[in-house]
Formats: structure tokens, sequence, C-alpha cells
């Protein structure tokens, strides 16, 4: 049976644990098997010659590594991975190297390496540094396979450094776990160790990296090669020091005895690889800070000794100080030297410094490779006002900063794929690319992080536990999206067994009184000062309502899916504890006196994001849910909050723009986009974490109005599971003509919308074989596939 299901999974996701007709060996260097690889950074260098009598049409191999590798066939840069996963679900990637081969002789090599104790929080280890490369055809295996013929050596050319302690130093206290900075020496660098002939010293043959049973259970990575695209890496808007502008697409030079500063500013914040090329300089220093926008020179937060602060206008150069993470280089005075980071960077500002010694130094030249998974652009947002227009499409180009191999929360300080940020990620991943893979890599992601007691962890992959009970309950609101906009249930229904866990996690926690007790590890919500969970952890804070009514959206979401795909007398069980939860919650923590629910029963905090969510999951009725969004909510003040209530991050107002829909309030949509218009101002590029002070300008948290312009004022909606059918009831607001289209597992939703001489002019385009309704001003119009023209009367529109 189990074969059956993995043979089943292997043909619809590609994604099961696979069992070549063949196993390479797993490689390492000798000199690796008995370094303390867990703690200490290494770098190894492999390559092998394979003959061909012919150019192959295919050439599949299956590449992993511990930790990563780059792989290259005649110099040329081939595929990188493995995509990050952990040791029951280890990576490989299934390449195809025909059309980098050629008759003759050719060179395959690979650049292996792990970071130790200064690895990204995100990547997970055996402690074994190692390679292995299969053909997946038998035949071709004794050409190219790991094992004899390999040759290695040891890079030593590389080091890296604490990250987190230079950010401290360079920023104020902060936290930081998306890897160390890299120190490139350029003396013990082998610049041509792929090259089809090789001068340099140190090869030897290499060695098995394994006595006993490998560590990694292989599974094939389902996921497309990330981006490696060169791109413009900007232009310089301060310098000292340097001869010749030029840089970066030219030369520019420093002389001997001298120091150089150059800034340069992409225009946006981007995540890439940079390599910067130099000649001569020997005994010279050269650094890259990267950074997403400059810091104040004088501004700290919470006083003298705080952490300094950015300048409001990310666009700002003047007196800015260039701080983060800093990677170093140190020339060997050879031509044409190249300096690239194992790993990418994340910047919008990089500030390279030169300090010369007998030897000047030339900048040959920058060049950017922007990295992140493929998503293509297919939803469109295109109104009369520009301002919405910008808004949406930085929320996409935030989405597409922060996917990789995972999702990840900031591109640039953590790298990690949290629930809570993943779920809102997700919804531009359907919306707007029509790609559902990288989202069913994060579902089932989290499920595989499960524990003994039931609860995935609050992000995966991630080396060390981080539990946060509240985002496993958002996990199931994940699948239900999911399963509301995508026609695979298969995913759906193995996530059912993990999601019945986490319910039976939370079961034990409700009181008599129907309202959740403090759990273990950490309760957050939100950044907002009472419900960040800082003091609340393990068990001491107070009975939470907000968190009660998230466990009772979990077991509605979840009911709805056993009922359609599961177990029957569970969405029973899970109804009746809904009744129990719904009980208390009326009775604890609905205030009369002020016609809302407070956050903890004894009614000392009121916030919106306890009463979004409870109009959100019908806790409040619904002839009285205007009236208590109307109490948490300022018209035109975007998504701040009268006095007396705990407003919302731009994270949770996703839930409260999503009760303001439930409630049929959805005109009020384009009043929550006036926080965003505010950030437009101060010219981010990328979406900031939090208000300021904000650690981070790459938060993708913030990007969900590019999903929620599509579906509340284009009005695209799922109507049934699997996009089944389609909902689309327009809120234009002022807007006079808009042109929108969301994506679809059956294709692209197109609509076109024109307010004139006091009609409204709509055009909507449905995929073959989807079918809907169209609602506007009370009126309800069906939809068929293909072109629907819709013309109405807009003197009673809302």
């Amino acid at each position: 049976m189990r074969q059956l299901y993995l043979a089943i999974a292997a043909l619809m996701f590609g994604i099961c644990a696979a069992t070549p007709s063949h196993a390479a060996e797993w490689i390492t260097a000798p000199e690796a098997r008995t370094a303390d690889d867990a703690k200490q950074e290494v770098a190894l260098d492999f390559r092998r010659n394979v003959s061909l009598d012919r150019k192959p049409q295919r050439f599949l191999v299956r590449v992993s590594a511990d930790q990563r590798f780059v792989l290259y066939v005649n110099g040329v840069r081939a595929a990188a991975g493995p995509a990050r996963g952990d040791l029951a679900h280890w990576r490989y990637e299934e390449i195809d190297l025909a059309p980098y081969l050629r008759r003759g002789e050719n060179i395959v090599a690979a650049k292996v390496w792990s970071d130790g104790r200064n690895a990204a929080r995100a990547q997970i280890s055996a402690g074994i540094t190692a390679f292995s490369l299969a053909a997946v055809d038998p035949a071709q295996a004794a050409l190219i396979d790991t094992g004899a013929g390999w040759r290695v050596r040891i890079d030593h050319s590389r080091s890296v450094g604490n990250g987190l302690a230079q950010l401290n130093r360079q920023v104020g206290q902060t936290y930081y776990v998306s890897g160390g900075p890299e120190t490139i020496d350029a003396a013990m660098l082998a610049q041509d160790w792929n090259a089809p002939h090789t001068a340099s010293a140190g090869w030897q043959p290499a060695a098995t990296a394994l006595d006993g049973p490998a560590p990694w259970q292989m599974v094939r990575d389902a996921l497309p090669q990330m981006r490696y695209d060169r791109v413009p890496s900007g232009h310089i808007v301060r310098s000292s020091g340097l001869e010749g502008r030029r840089f970066p697409a030219g030369k520019a030079s420093v002389p001997a005895h001298s120091e150089a500063t150059v800034l340069i500013d992409a225009g946006r914040v981007l995540a890439a690889y940079p390599v910067l090329r130099v000649s001569g300089g020997a005994g010279a220093e050269v650094t890259l800070t990267y950074t997403e926008a400059l810091y104040d020179p004088v501004k700290r937060s919470g006083g003298a000794r705080g952490p300094r602060v950015r300048f409001e206008d990310r666009a700002r150069v003047d007196d800015g100080l260039a701080l983060g993470l800093t990677d170093s280089f140190r020339p060997d005075g050879a031509q044409n030297r190249e300096f690239a980071p194992f790993w990418w960077r994340a910047w919008r500002f990089v500030e390279i410094r030169v300090k010369t010694g007998d030897d000047p130094l030339t900048l040959d030249g920058l060049e950017t490779y922007e990295t992140g998974y493929p998503f293509a652009q297919k939803g469109r947002f295109v109104s009369n006002d520009e301002e919405l227009n910008h808004i949406w499409q930085i929320g996409w180009k935030t989405a597409l900063l922060d996917a990789h191999e995972t999702y990840m929360d900031t591109a640039y300080w953590e790298q990690l794929q949290y629930i809570g940020d993943t779920r809102l990620q997700m919804l531009l991943s359907y919306d707007v690319a029509g790609d559902p893979r990288l989202a069913v890599q994060a579902l089932e992601a989290f499920d595989h992080s499960r524990q003994g007691d039931g609860l995935p962890q609050a992000a995966w992959p991630q080396a060390g536990t981080n539990v946060i009970p509240p985002f496993a309950l958002l996990w199931i609101g994940a699948v239900h999206d999911f399963w509301m906009r995508q026609p695979d249930t298969s995913v759906v229904t193995r996530a059912l067994p993990g999601m019945r866990a986490v319910l039976d996690w939370y079961a034990p926690y409700l009181r008599e009184s129907g309202i959740v007790r403090p759990t273990p590890d950490w309760p957050f919500i939100d950044w907002q000062p009472g419900l960040d969970g800082m003091t609340g952890r393990n068990g001491k804070g107070p009975d939470s309502c907000i968190i009660t009514m998230q466990y009772y959206g979990a077991l509605r979401d979840s009911a709805q899916m056993e009922d359609a795909l599961g177990d029957s007398h569970r969405a029973a069980e899970n109804r009746t504890q809904m009744g129990r939860v719904a009980a208390g919650l009326q009775s604890q923590c609905w205030d009369a006196a002020r016609g809302l629910y407070a956050d903890t029963p004894d009614k000392a905090t009121f916030s919106q994001h306890a009463n979004a969510l409870a109009v959100l999951f019908d806790l409040v009725p619904a002839n009285e849910q205007r009236t208590v969004l109307d109490k948490i909510v300022l018209p035109g003040w975007g998504i701040a909050a009268p006095e007396g209530i705990v407003g919302t991050t731009y994270y949770f107002s996703y839930y409260l723009a999503r009760a303001l829909d439930h409630a049929g309030m959805s005109d009020r949509y384009l009043d929550l986009m006036q926080t965003w218009r505010g950030l437009l101002a101060r010219n981010f590029t990328t979406w900031p974490e939090q208000l300021e002070p904000s650690r981070s300008d790459s938060h993708a948290w913030s990007s969900h109005p590019t999903s929620g312009l599509l579906t509340y004022v284009a009005g695209i909606q799922p109507d049934a599971p699997g996009f089944s059918k389609v909902k689309i009831a327009p809120h234009l607001g002022n807007l006079h003509t808009l042109d929108a289209a969301m994506a679809h597992p059956g294709g692209l939703i197109e609509t076109r919308y024109s307010l004139q001489d006091g009609r409204l002019h709509a055009t909507v385009k449905l995929p073959a074989g989807l079918s809907g309704s169209f609602v506007w001003a009370g009126q309800v119009h069906p939809l068929h596939p293909g072109s629907n023209r819709i013309r109405i009367n807009t003197e009673n529109a809302e």
C-alpha cells in the first residue's frame, strides 16, 4: 500500500521519496571526513571528465549536496540547490545536462559548501559536507556518477563570519539569521577550478562521505530552478576617492595608498548575486555593504544607545549611512579577479569601500544576477488611479523578492518560511501567477515539521525549533485557502491528519468556560503591545479571546474540509466544539456596554483583531456586523484605529479587510489603502515589516493588497471549492476605469470596468468550463465561459 501511495504521489507531484535504479556515492574530501563540519565552514571543488562520442539528446542527472551546490558543465552554470528541506525530506534536483554537453571531452564540476555554525537559520544540515550526482539512465551511470573518477580540492579562499554579531555592531541590537558575511582571499582562489584545464593545486581523488546509512531521505524537488538573471546594477549616487565614473557598468580606479567609497543605488530592493570584478590591488581591502535603505546618522530608536533608524524617505542619500551585512575581498594583484559571495544578498544600496596599499586597484565592473522563484505575472490591476496601480505593483515585487526555494518572511533579515507570513504570500502566488507549486511545498513543509506533540513549527525548514501555537491554526486556514482556490484535493487530503493533530493539541487547553487558556510556547498574534506574546510565553499570559477566535475559525475551516473530503463524524465533533467556544466567547469576551468583543475576559483592552475575527467567523450576528466594524475603523484613515482600540499592523489588516468584505462593506476597502498610499510618499520599493521604526523593508506579509485589490475592488472571488465557480462583485469607489485580471487554475479571469454617463460598462472573460455570477447594486447577473458584457444603471449603486 505504501509503495502504491508513493507511486501515485510521484506521478502527481514529483516530490515523493524516490529510489534511483542505481545508487551513486556521496563523496567528500578526505580531510572533510575528519573535520568538525557541523561547526566549521567547508567549501569543496569537485570535477570530473565526461567523454562522449556524440552530443546526447537527453542526459538527466539527480544532484544533491549538504549543504549547497552549484553545478557547472563546461564552465557554464547549469543548476543550483538543493532546495531547502529537512533531513527526512532532503531534495535532489533533476537536471538535463544535454544542452551543456558536447561531443568529445566535457568537464562537469560542482562547488559544494557548508557554513557550519554561521549557516542561515533556515538551512538544516546533517553536519556532513558531501555531494551526490547520479545519472537517471543506468546506461550513463559509469560516465558521470559520483564515486571513482571524481576529484576534489578544498577551497581555502572562503571564510564565513557571524552575521548577527556584525549587524548588532553596525545598527544596534537587532535580529538577523540569514547567514553570515563572506570573506574571499584571492591568493587562495582557484579561478580555473571548473575550466577545461586547471592549473590549481590540491586536487585528489574524492573520498566516500559515509560509512553507514545516509542521514538524508531523498525526495525529488518539485520546484523549478531559481532565476539567475543579469539585471542592471544601478548607478552611483555618492562617491569619493574614485577616478572615473563609468562604474558599475565600466571601469574606475583607486590609486595606491588611498581610500575610496562608492555608493550604488539599484533603484529597488532586490535579491541577487553580486559579482565584483577587479584588477591589481595587491594587499588592498575591499568590502561590500548591503542595505535596504540608508540610516540616519543622528536618529536612533529608544534613545542615544538604541538601534539606528533609516531615513523616512527610502530614496534619500545625503549623508546617510550604509549599514548592513558586509562581505570582504582581498585582491592578490592579478588581473580580472572575480569576487562573488556563494549565497545571494538583498539590497537597494550597496556601498563598496576600497583601501589600497602599494598597488593601485581597478574596479572593472559590478554585475548583478537577480534570483528568486520564477513566477510569471499573469494577473494585473490597471486603473485610472496611478497610486493604486503602484501599490499593486510594489506588492507583487515584494512577493517576488521573498519567494525562493521557500517563501521567506524577509529576504534580508531572516529568510524563514513562517506560517503567518506564508499564508498571505500564497494568495499572490495563486491570484497573480497562477502557480501553486511553491504553496504546496510550504503546506507540506509545515505538515512535515510537526513533532511529537502534533503542532507544526512556526517556521520551516529551520535549524532548531520555534513553536507559535496560533500559527498552527493559521496553517489550517492556509489549507482551506488552497482548497477554495485550487482543484487538487489530494493536497488537502494529505493535510487532514495534521489538521486533526493541531485541533487535538488545542482541545485540552479549552476551559470549561469555553475560552482557550494559556498554552506552552509563544502565543504571538500581531506585533502590537499585548498581542505580541512577549510577556505571555509558556503559559504565563492571560486567557486570550483572540486566540480562542482563531481556534474557532480553524474548527470551522476543518469541519468544511472534513465534510467534503474526510470524516463527517470528525466534522460533527468540530461543530460541537465550535458551539462550546462560541458560547464561551459570548459570555466571557463580549462587552455589551461597548458593543465589542474584548481581547481578554477581563475586558481591559479592545482591538481591531478581536472584532474583525468575530465578524469574519459570524460570532457577531449578520445584522450587527456593520455596527461593530464602524466602531473599530476610521473612514479615510487607512488601517488606523479609533482611540481606545488597538489597531492591526500591515500584516493583520488582511483579516480586517476580510471582515469588511464578509460584512458587505467591501466599499470601504479602498479606504484601507490610505496606509499604503502613505508608504508610496516615502519611496518604498518593497513593503516594510511594520510601522516605523521598521527593521525590515522586505516583508511580503504587507503585500496582501496586491491580492486584495483583485479580490475586493475588481471583486473576483471563488464561489465554490477548487474555484469551480466564481463570484464577481466589484467595488470601484471613485475609480472610473479598471482593467484587472486574476489567475485561475483554468486560465485567466479578466474584467474591464468603465463608469460613464451614469452607467457601469463591464466586460468579464472567464476560462473554459468556468461559470458564476456578477453582482452590482443588488443585481445579480449570470456569467458563462468566454466573454460576458454587462451594462447597469449606477443610480442605485453602492
